[in-house]
């Protein structure tokens, strides 16, 4: 009998970790073609367990690098399969990266980007050959724009 409780008690914190609450957010796209703006987009936020269970999975399908999710963005140099590398910020953070911006990457390397949960395009770093790194990081590291994978014709 008092390990169907404790199970009960185990379900009901798991269920009251799992709240989802769904914030309001206008973001604006840019890319190639000009700046859009995708209006209200809801995204939820996840707490407690999921969300730490949520960011080990991230780790093994790929960084969250979509264009909606940074801010600052600047042009750092191309990789030699056309894609650019960029410095940025990520949106409601100060810490600066590098890295590529995966609606780019789709476009040429389209099996290195794949949709998450979240709504949010994820990449593949070692299938587009470049790692991801903080910007001092890079710098301390030479600062050099790295190749890339070549994309076959």
């Amino acid at each position: 009998m008092r390990f169907f409780q404790l199970s009960a008690l185990a379900i009901a914190a798991f269920a009251a970790a799992m709240t989802v609450k769904a914030p309001e957010a206008n973001a604006v796209v840019y890319c190639v073609e000009g700046v859009y703006r995708a209006g209200c987009v809801v995204r939820p936020t996840v707490h407690g367990v999921a969300r730490r269970t949520a960011r080990r999975t991230a780790r093994r399908v790929g960084r969250r690098s979509d264009m909606m999710l940074k801010h600052d963005i600047l042009l750092l140099g191309r990789l030699d399969n056309g894609l650019g590398f960029y410095r940025f910020k990520y949106n409601g953070g100060d810490k600066t990266y590098v890295g590529v911006m995966a609606q780019e990457v789709q476009t040429v390397l389209p099996g290195a980007v794949l949709r998450g949960g979240d709504g949010y395009l994820r990449v593949f770093y070692d299938q587009v050959g470049v790692r991801f790194q903080s910007y001092h990081r890079w710098v301390q590291a030479g600062a050099r724009v790295p190749a890339g994978t070549p994309v076959e014709p």
